[in-house]
């Protein structure tokens, strides 16, 4: 609701709106007194001097020094402004060597001077900024421009994206800094499964063993799976013949290739379980013992071997 003219109110108390409301005008600090200049020095950005002239506002980058302007032409931008992106034109460009951050080359920046949109994206706040130039029929008080700003220029980078060959050659050949280690600091921890012995680290006397015998049994796990597969060429051509009507005689090279193969593996499962710390085995005095259930493994492996050598020579004498 608007406030009531004065005129309108009829009271014997006078009242006032600002009531309540401290003085919001500019008090200059203690002590301070307001100075006149007695000479003053017309400017090139006076007031009367800006009516006759045209106001430009460029941007510049940091960087970007007044004797690196002064190497640069440009062309007169368009009598109207620019009202979108499609409207931008390029007035000048300029070059200047600058140090990379991350090695000590020089590369060469290519700068553009172009024209501010109000959708350009680049410098469109520009177009905001109210100038303020100085009066000097006011003694140098700075007013706002009376003409405003007739152009809006801003000097831009060009994005230049390195070729892979060139920016590969800089990573090769950038230096790697070696990582400080303490001073003393030896290597004691292996992943599971790792072969390499660590210098001065003493393997316990069970991992000695299994180390010793693991080649071995490397060895015959590899001529087992060498049988096996010979068996499987050999049942998959029985099965075809059987298919066809046909008998198929493995004769004796099967029958000991099988024997073999069953024995290998006996002769395999038994080492590993000799080399394999087993947790059956239990210490008396300075000899190991071997459990019960060990034992009776072994002795039933005997009688099958010898149980299938006599059904061979029995099958041989027939």
């Amino acid at each position: 609701m608007a406030p009531k003219s004065r005129e309108h109110v009829n009271s014997d108390i006078e009242s006032s709106d600002d009531e309540g409301i401290e003085n919001l005008d500019y008090k200059p600090p203690r002590d301070f007194t307001l100075h006149k200049a007695k000479k003053y020095t017309t400017s090139v950005f006076d007031v009367d001097e800006a009516a006759k002239h045209e106001l430009w506002l460029i941007r510049v980058p940091e960087g970007v020094s007044n004797e690196d302007l002064a190497t640069m032409s440009i062309s007169l931008p368009a009598s109207t402004k620019p009202k979108s992106s499609k409207d931008i034109e390029t007035l000048g460009t300029l070059k200047k060597k600058e140090i990379s951050t991350h090695s000590s080359a020089s590369t060469t920046i290519k700068y553009h001077l172009q024209s501010v949109a109000p959708d350009s994206g680049v410098a469109s706040e520009m177009l905001a900024l109210q100038p303020l130039i100085p009066d000097s029929s006011k003694g140098g008080r700075l007013v706002q421009a009376p003409l405003g700003v007739h152009h809006h220029l801003a000097l831009v980078a060009s994005a230049s994206i390195p070729s892979g060959q060139t920016l590969g050659e800089e990573i090769l050949n950038r230096p790697i800094p070696k990582r400080d280690q303490p001073e003393g600091l030896k290597a004691r921890f292996q992943f599971t499964g790792t072969e390499t012995q660590i210098p001065g680290a003493k393997a316990p006397a069970s991992g000695k063993k299994f180390a010793k015998a693991w080649p071995e049994v490397l060895e015959k796990r590899k001529r087992t799976q060498e049988i096996d597969a010979e068996l499987n060429l050999k049942r998959r051509l029985a099965k075809e013949a059987t298919e066809r009507g046909e008998e198929y005689e493995e004769g004796e090279e099967g029958e000991e290739a099988v024997e073999v193969s069953q024995a290998e593996e006996q002769e395999q499962e038994a080492e590993d379980a000799e080399v394999q710390p087993s947790p059956a085995k239990k210490r008396k005095g300075e000899d190991m013992e071997v459990d019960a259930v060990v034992e009776k493994k072994s002795k039933k492996e005997k009688k099958e071997k010898k149980e299938k050598k006599e059904k061979k020579e029995k099958k041989n004498k027939d």
